[in-house]
């Protein structure tokens, strides 16, 4: 009965000291065909990257900002800072120009130092610990498309 009550209690220590806080990184994972990129920061804003690996589908984003959701497939979508640079509505790529500015954009974010969102006059800064799970567009594993 003690060696249950003592083994108890180091499990109930255990369960409350060995929870890991999560660092605000960028994360990859696939699920139904779709390679995706995620990164949060400690308030929650957040930019979600989907890479459809399905011919007929390409790449688009969603961004929270301060608790407001935009999408990239949405007018006006939402902008991205890297670096100082600023691209309005990058994973947007339904357009001709759009998706020809695709490439040097993906390029950018993933050697990116600072990167920011940005919309309806409101900006945060994200982390970018973690940005190399980002692929090189020519990467076996990289299903990111662009739709031109």
């Amino acid at each position: 009965m003690k060696h249950s009550l003592r083994a108890s209690a180091l499990l109930s220590v255990l369960a409350f000291t060995s929870i890991p806080a999560t660092a605000a990184e960028w994360t990859s994972g696939y699920g139904m065909g779709t390679t995706e990129y995620t990164v949060t920061d400690e308030s929650g804003n957040e930019l979600y990257i989907a890479c459809p690996g399905s011919d007929g589908e390409y790449v688009h984003a969603y961004a929270k900002i301060h608790g407001q959701s935009y999408s990239s497939k949405n007018d006006p979508g939402f902008n991205v800072i890297l670096d100082g640079t600023e691209y309005g509505n990058p994973f947007d790529t339904m357009c001709r120009i759009c998706g020809q500015a695709f490439p040097s954009f993906w390029e950018h974010l993933r050697t990116a130092q600072t990167l920011q969102i940005s919309q309806d006059g409101q900006t945060v800064t994200l982390p970018t610990t973690g940005i190399n799970v980002l692929k090189p567009l020519n990467h076996p594993e990289n299903t990111c498309q662009s739709a031109w």
